[in-house]
């Protein structure tokens, strides 16, 4: 398993911080210098920016957050290039929004860039673009991203290092007989309720957004890892070794296109069905207009959308129609499509190609 993600929690980029900071450098150059590729995913610009303006928190309006993130993303940057200068490696800056994982042709290009990169021996070295992104834009958190890049790769292992040691069966701030869950063989949603939204001042994800993004990594067939960052060891992790949560990845083969389709984040877009074509897609079809009962959001013909069945998300997948046009088709059959559209040159809304299920 010699490609690697590695996210790394701000509450662990803090300046003070330094041992850990080097130690992850050094430990990185070692398992390069034995073939291994890596790529990082860092939080903490956000947190650089707010030391630097000497603030006691993170800002709470936009354009004083996307302020702290531009100044931030410098020192970020400046201080792992400089620490992975010591091992004569080379370091690569990548900033991301939802855009890059959601529209296909920027999605490949995204992957072909880090793929060249890996190819030429360079570390690619990801955050969210949060000086200039909107809500519309954003990913949610670095844990989702370390997930989205994961898949995108191909890579088998993602190494979540935040600051506890792993999931508990509960809240070990709150209960002294707290377990380690050391390992989890069949990971599922019943684990979110072991987790909580507690955040620290400077970061955006929790425990509960890394079994999130585990629960879509796994169905990918990611291995995932969390575990304390100041204790943890990367050459340890690699070999199973660790203290912390080892997550086992799921077995069932996907390929690339439909990783894309399942996992990537979709338009402000949903569509609803009924009972007939819920069955329908369980069977491998393709979306009719006659099964939608409902359309929400305002999208484009292209956009990547949810269907929803029953108030629950079901499957997502590319749309051959836009909002407007569904919400005039919609309970048709293609054949009286002629009576409401100038264009209608797809019999399915959405074909089964452009579509997973998910539940």
């Amino acid at each position: 398993m010699k490609k690697i993600v590695i996210k790394i929690s701000s509450n662990l980029l803090n300046p003070d911080n330094k041992d850990f900071i080097e130690k992850l450098c050094h430990e990185v150059s070692v398992l390069k210098s034995k073939d291994y590729k890596i790529i990082i995913v860092t939080s903490g610009a956000v947190m650089y920016g707010v030391k630097t303006l000497e603030l006691d928190k993170k800002p709470s309006n936009m354009p004083m957050l996307q302020s702290c993130a531009a100044i931030g993303q410098i020192k970020l940057m400046t201080l792992y290039q400089n620490l992975f200068d010591k091992y004569s490696l080379i370091t690569a800056q990548i900033l991301v929004s939802s855009d890059d994982f959601r529209i296909r042709n920027r999605y490949l290009n995204l992957r072909n860039t880090v793929e060249s990169l890996l190819e030429i021996n360079a570390i690619p070295i990801f955050n969210e673009n949060d000086s200039i992104n909107i809500e519309e834009l954003k990913l949610g958190d670095n844990d989702n991203l370390s997930a989205l890049i994961t898949v995108m790769m191909n890579f088998k292992m993602l190494v979540l290092l935040t600051d506890v040691d792993g999931l508990y069966d509960k809240d070990p701030k709150l209960c002294k007989d707290a377990r380690l869950i050391k390992q989890i063989d069949d990971l599922n949603s019943g684990y979110l309720k072991m987790t909580g939204d507690a955040v620290s001042k400077f970061s955006t994800g929790g425990m509960r957004s890394k079994i999130e993004s585990s629960l879509k990594a796994i169905n990918a067939g990611v291995n995932i890892f969390i575990g304390n960052g100041n204790k943890a060891s990367i050459l340890k992790i690699v070999k199973n070794e660790e203290y912390g949560t080892y997550i086992k990845s799921k077995t069932n083969k996907i390929n690339a296109r439909k990783k894309w389709l399942g996992l990537s984040p979709t338009a402000s877009g949903n569509i609803y069905i009924d009972k007939g074509a819920n069955d329908a897609l369980k069977k491998n079809s393709s979306l009719l207009a006659s099964g939608i009962t409902n359309v929400e959001g305002s999208f484009n013909k292209g956009s990547l959308i949810n269907i929803i069945f029953n108030d629950k998300k079901i499957a997502q997948g590319l749309t051959n129609y836009s909002s407007k046009e569904i919400d005039l088709i919609k309970g048709k059959k293609s054949s009286e499509f002629h009576k409401t559209l100038e264009n209608y040159g797809y019999k399915e809304v959405i074909h089964k190609n452009n579509l997973l299920i998910i539940n």
